[in-house]
C-alpha cells in the first residue's frame, strides 16, 4: 500500500503523527486497530458501570475515542475533526470534575478554581494561536489537576488506580513529546514503522485503567 512520509504530506493532526499515512484506504491502520480495541474496552466497562455519573463520564470517553479513531481513518477538510476532538476533551474533563464532586461531596476550593480557570484560558489561547503540543499539554494538565485535587478524598483502596492513571498520563505525554521532537529522525531510520501506534497502545492501557477505576464505584 502506497504511503507518504510525514514531512512531505499536507495533512494536519492526526495525520502529522508518527505513522506515515496511506494515500488510499485507511490512512493510519495500525493506530486505528489499537483504537478500535480501546473502543471495545470502553464499551465493555460502559455495560458494567452502575453509577450514573461514571456512566456519563465513560460515555464521553467513548465519544472521544470514536472521533479520535475516525480521525486516524480519514481526513475531513480544514480543522473540523481537531475542533470536535478538542471540544470532546473539554467534555471529558468536565465529567471527571462532575463525578468527583458528586462522589466526594467536596466542591472545588477557590484556589483550585483559579488554577482551573488559568489552565482553561491557557488552553483556549494555545488552541487559537499556538501549536498542537501546547493545547494537548494544557488539556492533560487540567486532567492531572482534577485528579490531584480529589486524590485525598478517594478511599484508600482506590487510590492505587489514581496513581496508575496519573503515571500512564505522564507516560503518554512523554511519548508524545518524543514523537514531536524525534519523529522525522525515527521515520528516516524506519520509514514504515508505525511509531504512533506505540503511543496509542499506552492510550489503550490508560483507557482500561480509567474505565476499571470509575466502573468500580
Amino acid at each position: 500500500m502506497e504511503t507518504e512520509t510525514i514531512k512531505d504530506n499536507d495533512f494536519i493532526f492526526p495525520f502529522s503523527t508518527c505513522e506515515a499515512p496511506n494515500k488510499t484506504g485507511i490512512a493510519q491502520p495500525y493506530s486505528v486497530v489499537v483504537n478500535v480495541i480501546s473502543i471495545c474496552v470502553i464499551v465493555y466497562f460502559l455495560c458494567k458501570v452502575k453509577n450514573i455519573y461514571a456512566f456519563v463520564l465513560i460515555l464521553s470517553l467513548l465519544a472521544f475515542e470514536c472521533m479520535h479513531t475516525f480521525s486516524h481513518t480519514i481526513h475531513l477538510p480544514n480543522y473540523i475533526q481537531l475542533n470536535i476532538i478538542h471540544s470532546l476533551a473539554y467534555a471529558v474533563n468536565f465529567f471527571y470534575l462532575l463525578f468527583f464532586y458528586n462522589y466526594t461531596g467536596q466542591a472545588p476550593s477557590p484556589w483550585f478554581i483559579v488554577v482551573l480557570i488559568g489552565l482553561l484560558l491557557f488552553d483556549i489561547y494555545s488552541f487559537m494561536f499556538l501549536s498542537f503540543i501546547f493545547y494537548f499539554s494544557s488539556s492533560l494538565f487540567i486532567f492531572f489537576s482534577i485528579f490531584m485535587f480529589y486524590y485525598k478524598y478517594i478511599p484508600q483502596n482506590k487510590k492505587q488506580y489514581m496513581l496508575i492513571i496519573l503515571s500512564l498520563g505522564i507516560m503518554i505525554m512523554l511519548l508524545f513529546y518524543n514523537e514531536k521532537m524525534n519523529c522525522k529522525n525515527m521515520l528516516e531510520m524506519f520509514p514504515n514503522f508505525p511509531f504512533h501506534a506505540i503511543l496509542e497502545f499506552a492510550g489503550l492501557c490508560f483507557f482500561y485503567v480509567i474505565c476499571k477505576f470509575f466502573s468500580s464505584f
